[in-house]
């Protein structure tokens, strides 16, 4: 059976916007709206363009929409995008199209609705866990302040953590598997964005492409290891590299 949720989209989104329950409520909405609005506009226009067009508009189209939505609605909640964050919400949209263009929905929007809203109700509800352990907020108001809280939890090693076990958490209730996903389409431009340490003694330029390269490789390592691996079957696959990913950012923190 076709997995109907866009797995990659809504780990990209986890990873970005999971460290509060306002940004991932939102957050979630739009990776939903961006996956209907690609299926929309990929069957209002297959009967009309060729393939190639087809999905060059699909990509365009889904691309502009969700880096739109996501500037407005998150600047309409106060909260600021810089020039980066704003692209990455560009690549969510287009990992909402690639979704729909490698035949996954197909206009069954029941499905799409029921998966879609599982795997958002556990990024809210992991969302709301780390906000709460890293600042003892829920909301943006503040619960409870005690010792056993962290700012370790607000930072991209629990984005990865929780984007895979919210995959694995939703596929374990749906039934089905990851499959013919690209999860390293996903760590890169992460990797990128959102560099797990810095090194300065060899120049800012060396030491830019070395803290990008060194993750990247790693994962690259470990994501040939878990082939073999005898995970879950809710775990299989994406959900499995994302928890990966989570501790390589966890080890090279410390450095």
């Amino acid at each position: 059976m076709k997995l109907r949720y866009p797995a990659e989209a809504f780990a990209f989104g986890i990873v970005l916007f999971s460290a509060g329950m306002k940004e991932a409520f939102a957050a979630g909405i739009l990776v939903i709206l961006s996956v209907v609005f690609a299926e929309f506009l990929k069957n209002l226009l297959q009967a009309f363009v060729p393939d190639w067009s087809l999905k060059l508009c699909v990509f365009i189209g889904t691309g502009a929409v969700s880096a739109s939505a996501f500037l407005l609605a998150f600047s309409y909640l106060g909260t600021s995008v810089s020039t980066g964050l704003w692209i990455m919400t560009v690549l969510l949209g287009l990992f909402a199209a690639k979704h729909v263009l490698d035949d996954n929905v197909e206009a069954e929007y029941g499905e799409l609705f029921w998966e879609c809203a599982i795997a958002w109700g556990f990024w809210i509800l992991l969302s709301i866990a780390r906000e709460f352990f890293g600042s003892g907020m829920i909301f943006g108001n503040m619960i409870l302040e005690t010792e056993m809280q962290s700012k370790v939890f607000l930072e991209t090693i629990f984005g990865f953590l929780t984007a895979g076990m919210a995959l694995a958490f939703t596929n374990g209730i749906i039934k089905k598997k990851i499959t013919n996903t690209h999860s390293l389409l996903l760590v890169i431009p992460l990797a990128m964005f959102i560099r797990p340490f810095d090194m300065e003694s060899f120049g800012e330029i060396v030491g830019l492409v070395w803290t990008i390269l060194v993750p990247i490789i790693l994962f690259i390592s470990v994501k040939k290891t878990l082939k073999f691996a005898r995970t879950g079957k809710a775990f299989r696959g994406l959900p499995v590299e994302m928890l990966a990913m989570g501790f390589i950012y966890m080890i090279l923190s410390i450095y």
